[in-house]
């Protein structure tokens, strides 16, 4: 994501608007929640809202993460009843 850089004013309640630019960029709606971090002297706003699973799957390729039965240590079925 490119660096862009908005300027705006603080109002007497201590509101700042997100330039509506940046709010799209980040999927920041109405009412949606952000979060605030304060680090080295910078502001950060972030958006806190979950992804959607179609956002998190985005990238996913199920070859890199198959197992064989003995890479699953996790797995406790019996031996040789391994399935996927």
């Amino acid at each position: 994501m490119p660096r862009v850089t908005r300027q705006a004013t603080v109002t007497s309640k201590g509101q700042v608007t997100i330039p509506v630019e940046m709010r799209r960029a980040l999927g920041i709606v109405e009412g949606g929640p952000v979060t605030f971090t304060l680090a080295d002297g910078a502001l950060v706003v972030r958006s806190a809202r979950k992804p959607t699973l179609t956002e998190l799957l985005a990238g996913f390729d199920p070859a890199r993460h198959r197992h064989s039965p003995e890479e699953r240590v996790w797995d406790d079925a019996a031996r040789g009843k391994e399935s996927l």
